[in-house]
Parts: structure tokens; C-alpha cells; sequence
């Protein structure tokens, strides 16, 4: 393989811009791979850097499935892959030895985390400006650094499904493995995205006996998503929210509180008060403003446990792929929209509301 041959990439040359190019794929060194991708999922973390202006010209996407289309031996080994096999990417590059790679935390790793380390690499969001500039899925080819963490997905499983991998493990972390539902638990999902609605799948799977999805006015298309997924109770936040949770859980509060939502003082004190006495407050919120007000002595007064989350383990990763062969077509009901390369940027746009397509719960893009 040889530095001239070219492939088709949309990248992202600025505030929902998009152009479509031709980049050199590069020649492998040890330990490296190329992916030819199949399918990409659009994050609701891609709307957000979408909407940004000064971040680097990149090709976004890392919800990632393809077919290993070229790996080197070491890489092969690493990896435990061949040449042909389908897999789905980990967004995260971690290091592999630090104690949070050898406990299995990946994610926490350093060099996979922007906030510590700027230049961190991770698929989707590192520039075209690092070598060799095929970071992400939105592309024919996608480069595979020595790092690449790796899934396998069965060939059954359909691309637009297999794209929802990393919000249903999300959901399956934060519900199953840090909230601890189990059956007969009571859960509140605030927020009915793609993470909240995981949230809600792995909530019924768990075996909870009550599940009260809340969203916006807006949001009728996503809690009636909800409600196919299990939810027993859809509510829409107002004035009166924390009395009907509530009124649905016997006056007691619910066991788990997860906010996939807002990250504001009003929508955490909400949070407090839906929970019961001893309940579990789940919050995988990325909001970094400081927020006054928050009322920290419900914490104490109803000895509440707040667990900040982010991302997901491999195991979720793991769980999620055999729960959507599981519940396939439950799941393809999920994938609202489907386009090709050429139409990223309205994927995008359309799962953050403001493009061509209305109520998109996940969209994908082939290639």
C-alpha cells in the first residue's frame, strides 16, 4: 500500500461546516491497521463540537463499525483481529499500562483525556492536523492507531443498529452497573436522548418495576421511544414534575435518579428531591459551569448517594452488543435516520433538532 492512494472524508472545517475531500491514507507501521468503514453513528457529543467554533479542521465521527481492511502482525495480535473481521471502535486511545488501563477504567485514562492533556487522541475529535489526519469515522478509510481498542460484532446485526453500541452501553453502565437498578427498583430517566433512552432499556432488562421517562414538550417523539423501551410512566418536566414521580413511586421517591439532561442547579435539586431516602443520584453531565444554588444539605438530609459518571467500561461495551442482538427489532425503531457521506452535516444538524429531518432519536451514516 502505497502514501498516494486516496479516500473520501467528510471533515469538519468549522462551526456546522462540512466539506467533503480526498486524504492520502497512509502506509502502516507496526502495531497499526486501517479500518474501511461501514456505518457511523452520530453522538449527541458530536452535535455539541459540531455547534463550536476554533476547534481544528478533523473528521468527526466515532461511533464507528467497519471491516479491518489492512493490520500489521503486532497490531493483528494486539488487537485479537484478522483481515475481514466486522468490529466496532472505542472512542478512547488509552495507554494500556497505567492503573487505570489495568483496571479496566480505560476511559480515565490520561492520554485519552482532553481536559488533562490537550493534544490527547481520541477518535473523532483529534485535527487533521496530527499525522496521518484519519481520525474518525466520517470516511471511507479509517486509520487504526496501535492503541485501538476494538469490539467484535456479529454479522447479523445490522449497521444502523450495531451504531448504537456506546450510548446502550452508556445507558447500561449508569443504570445497571453504577446505579444498581434490580428488579423491582424504581428509576427516573431525566432527559429521553440517546444515553437516557439506553438508560431506560437496561432499567427494564435490570428488572425495575417502575420507570418514569421525563422530557421536554418537545420530546413526544422520544418518550413515546421510551415507552416502547419499558418506561411505565412518561412525565413532562414542569412546576408539578417532583410531585407526579412521587405520586409513581407510593410517595416514596424513586431508588435511581439518572440525569442524561441538564447539568443546572434546578434540574439537580429536582433530581434530590425525586429520589428516596437513601436513593442513588446518577449524573453523567458535562456541563462545566459552575452552578449556585444547589441544594447540597439534601444530600445529608436523605443520606443520598451522588455518583458522577462518564462513558463506559468495556464490559458495557460487551453487554450492549448482545443486548441489541437481543432486542434487534425493538432497536431498530431507534434508527430514525439514515444517510450517506455526502449528508453528514444534516445528520448532525437533525439529531440536535435544527435540520432537514424532525424528531431523529439516532441517525447514521454510511459509506
Amino acid at each position: 500500500m502505497t502514501a498516494t492512494r486516496v479516500t473520501s472524508a467528510a471533515v469538519t472545517t468549522g462551526r456546522r461546516r462540512i466539506e467533503l475531500r480526498e486524504l492520502p491514507v497512509p502506509p502502516l507501521a507496526a502495531g497499526e491497521g486501517l479500518l474501511a468503514v461501514e456505518a457511523v453513528g452520530v453522538c449527541g457529543s458530536d452535535v455539541v463540537s459540531f455547534d463550536q467554533e476554533g476547534l481544528p479542521e478533523r473528521v468527526m465521527g466515532h461511533e464507528t463499525v467497519g471491516v479491518i481492511a489492512d493490520v500489521t502482525p503486532v497490531a493483528a495480535d494486539r488487537w485479537g483481529v484478522s483481515e475481514g473481521d466486522r468490529v466496532l471502535l472505542e472512542e478512547y486511545l488509552p495507554c494500556g499500562y497505567c492503573r487505570f488501563c489495568r483496571s479496566s477504567e480505560f476511559r480515565f485514562c490520561l492520554e485519552s483525556d482532553h481536559e488533562v492533556k490537550p493534544a490527547a487522541l481520541r477518535y473523532g475529535t483529534t485535527g487533521l492536523d496530527v499525522e496521518p489526519g484519519l481520525w474518525g469515522g466520517f470516511s471511507e478509510v479509517q486509520y487504526l492507531h496501535p492503541r485501538t481498542v476494538v469490539h467484535h460484532i456479529p454479522a447479523a446485526l445490522p449497521a444502523e443498529v450495531a451504531t448504537m453500541a456506546l450510548p446502550v452501553a452508556n445507558g447500561y453502565e449508569w443504570a445497571h452497573q453504577i446505579g444498581r437498578v434490580g428488579p423491582g427498583a424504581s428509576v427516573v430517566v431525566v432527559g429521553p436522548g440517546q444515553q437516557g433512552l439506553g438508560s431506560v432499556l437496561a432499567s427494564r432488562l435490570a428488572g425495575a418495576s417502575v420507570i418514569v421517562a421525563v422530557g421536554l414538550e418537545r420530546d413526544a417523539a422520544r418518550l413515546a421511544a421510551a415507552k416502547r423501551l419499558g418506561a411505565t410512566d412518561l412525565l413532562v418536566s414542569g412546576p408539578s414534575l417532583v410531585e407526579q414521580v412521587l405520586a409513581a413511586t407510593g410517595g416514596e421517591g424513586a431508588d435511581v435518579v439518572i440525569n442524561t439532561a441538564a447539568g443546572t442547579s434546578a434540574v439537580f435539586n429536582d433530581c434530590a428531591a425525586m429520589a428516596r431516602k437513601g436513593g442513588r443520584v446518577v449524573l453523567p453531565v458535562r456541563d462545566r459551569r459552575p452552578q449556585d444554588g444547589i441544594d447540597l444539605g439534601a444530600l445529608s438530609r436523605k443520606c443520598l448517594t451522588v455518583a458522577g459518571v462518564r462513558g463506559h467500561s468495556f464490559d458495557a461495551v460487551e453487554k450492549a452488543i448482545d443486548i441489541m442482538s437481543d432486542q434487534l427489532e425493538l432497536l431498530r425503531s431507534l434508527s430514525s435516520l439514515t444517510v450517506p457521506l455526502e449528508q453528514v452535516a444534516d445528520a448532525i444538524l437533525s439529531t440536535g433538532g435544527s435540520g432537514s429531518v424532525p424528531d431523529v432519536i439516532h441517525a447514521t451514516v454510511t459509506v
